[in-house]
Formats: structure tokens, C-alpha cells, sequence
């Protein structure tokens, strides 16, 4: 089982060689860091992160899936111009 938070995942997906990543790409870098899930536990956790708009999704013409990271809250935290002040 996919011990990951959503956070985590999107800190590896940003850490992919680009911006526009497969789910293939995406797996591949998360057995990299020595992350063990199955296609199917990833496919549903990016899935929960498209639907609630914090990935992207854009389809080729031959139908692969290309994810992009919309909004990352790991990103956002330590900018100060998000700070209430």
C-alpha cells in the first residue's frame, strides 16, 4: 500500500526531469527514491489530485496522459507573500 502523502507525491513529481510527466515517468521516479506502489495506488492518488485541481492533465494525440502540477502547497509555504500578515 502506498504509504505517501499527497504532498510528497507532488515534491516527486516536481523533482521529475520535466514538467510534464506520465504516470509511467511519475512511478519510475518514485522506485528511484526507493518508493514501492502499485500502478493501481498511484493511479488513484494522482487521480484524487486532478479532480481537486492540484495536478493538471494534458492528453496527446495518441492518447497518453501527461500530468503537470497546477498548485503545490509545499511551494506556497515558504513564500512570504502567502503569509497573513
Amino acid at each position: 500500500m502506498l504509504q505517501l502523502t499527497d504532498e510528497e507525491l507532488l515534491r516527486y513529481m516536481k523533482a521529475c526531469e520535466s514538467e510534464l510527466n506520465t504516470l509511467a515517468e511519475i512511478h519510475k521516479s518514485l522506485i528511484q527514491n526507493n518508493i514501492k506502489c502499485s500502478i493501481e495506488e498511484l493511479r488513484q492518488k494522482i487521480f484524487l489530485l486532478h479532480r481537486d485541481g492540484y495536478i493538471g492533465n494534458e492528453p496527446t494525440v495518441d492518447g497518453v496522459n501527461m500530468y503537470y502540477i497546477i498548485f503545490n502547497p509545499g511551494d506556497a509555504m515558504g513564500s512570504p507573500a502567502t503569509k497573513l500578515g
